[in-house]
């Protein structure tokens, strides 16, 4: 009896984080991040992730730098004590060179201004999460 060609199955999908305290940002960020077929879990804020006990599944963070409470530095520094840091990708709308400069020093990832340029995005997240 013939069989046809073995399909393999793919590849589970990267799981994303999406925080972000503004709902409409969160959303049109997490469904750009979906459309390429990852998986996303959104949080309000960044206490909401690092409290989060799916945590450990989460390989890459985008995260907005003006949050109330915690910001998205803060997020960052927390997020390079765990046994495994993941990159942070930081998106902001209040761009200025020190944010810029600070996001850099600090080991960000990425750094998108608002609207965010999806595309953009889409094609350094694949880029991540390749290594």
């Amino acid at each position: 009896m013939a069989t046809g060609p073995q399909i393999k199955p793919a590849r589970p999908s990267a799981t994303i984080a999406m925080v972000d305290d503004d709902e409409s940002v969160r959303m049109a960020l997490s469904s750009s991040l979906r459309s390429a077929s990852w998986n996303v879990i959104d949080y309000a804020s960044a206490g909401e992730l690092l409290g989060d006990t799916r945590r450990p599944k989460l390989k890459l963070v985008v995260a907005d730098i003006q949050m109330q409470g915690m910001d998205g530095f803060a997020l960052l520094e927390s997020i390079k004590r765990w046994k495994r840091p993941i990159p942070v990708i930081f998106v902001t709308a209040y761009v200025t060179e020190d944010v810029r400069e600070r996001a850099k020093n600090s080991g960000a990832a990425g750094f998108f201004s608002k609207p965010v340029d999806d595309a953009g995005l889409l094609a350094l997240v694949s880029e991540l999460l390749k290594q």
